[in-house]
């Protein structure tokens, strides 16, 4: 087994997640929240970049705080989660720097690829980088995560970890990571952890490689993303 995955299934029972911080349904599960603490102990991560602000925001910015250089970016779609997840941040008054950053999901290609992606400036991920670990936990409501990985692939190290959650969902995220493999082929190493929390998936970038966008279901991808996108527009004119 990868020994960052390792020495995180070994430590991760150790890991504390207090039922007064954790919020609920909406945050991720404690099992995932406790193995993502100690992977990221493992790793000695001190760049961590997060599309899905939350729980998993503490559980991370914890483990980096004592590490000279800290940085972590909490991206997400709603100004509401971004709120909460602020609010929690500060109220434990961890030391570690953390920014958050609210950005609406909009239409955006990928090669021949219809997705909704994060309205965030060109570059700014590649110029905040190089980051160690990535978590994509985003965006909420299903509205799918397959661009998530395109736009962070390029701000994260060789060598470095994107770990993508709900896994298990084989209609959605195992699509999603059969996409990635299509365009990154053996410039990364995904890893299934199917029995943590609602399946874990954990991605080592081993090389820097431009995408070769996979073709797989496009008019199926393509048909999706615009009935999603339309509802996202619904839920923001509630």
């Amino acid at each position: 087994m990868n020994p960052y995955i390792a020495a995180a299934v070994a430590e991760m029972d150790k890991v504390s997640v207090s039922r007064f911080e954790h919020p609920g349904s909406w945050a991720m599960d404690p099992t995932s929240c406790r193995f993502l603490a100690a992977f990221t102990r493992a790793l000695g991560a001190k760049r961590v970049l997060e599309f899905g602000s939350g729980f998993s925001t503490l559980m991370m910015a914890r483990e980096i705080a004592t590490q000279e250089g800290n940085y972590l970016l909490s991206v997400d779609d709603s100004a509401k989660y971004t709120g909460l997840a602020r609010e929690a941040f500060e109220t434990s008054e961890c030391p570690a720097k953390v920014e958050f950053r609210t950005a609406p999901l909009k239409l955006k290609l990928y090669g021949p690829r219809l997705l909704l992606g994060y309205t965030l400036p060109k570059g700014l991920l590649e110029a905040l980088g190089p980051f160690d670990l990535v978590l994509i936990d985003a965006p909420h409501h299903d509205y799918g995560r397959e661009s998530v990985f395109y736009d962070a692939f390029a701000a994260v190290a060789p060598g470095g970890y994107l770990v993508l959650d709900d896994a298990n969902r084989a209609d959605m995220e195992k699509e999603y990571v059969r996409a990635w493999l299509d365009s990154y082929g053996d410039a990364i190493d995904p890893i299934m952890l199917e029995g943590i929390g609602n399946g874990l998936c954990v991605i080592e970038k081993v090389d820097d490689c431009e995408p070769r966008y996979s073709r797989r279901g496009l008019l199926k991808t393509a048909l999706k993303t615009a009935r999603n996108y339309s509802r996202y527009l619904s839920r923001q004119e509630e």
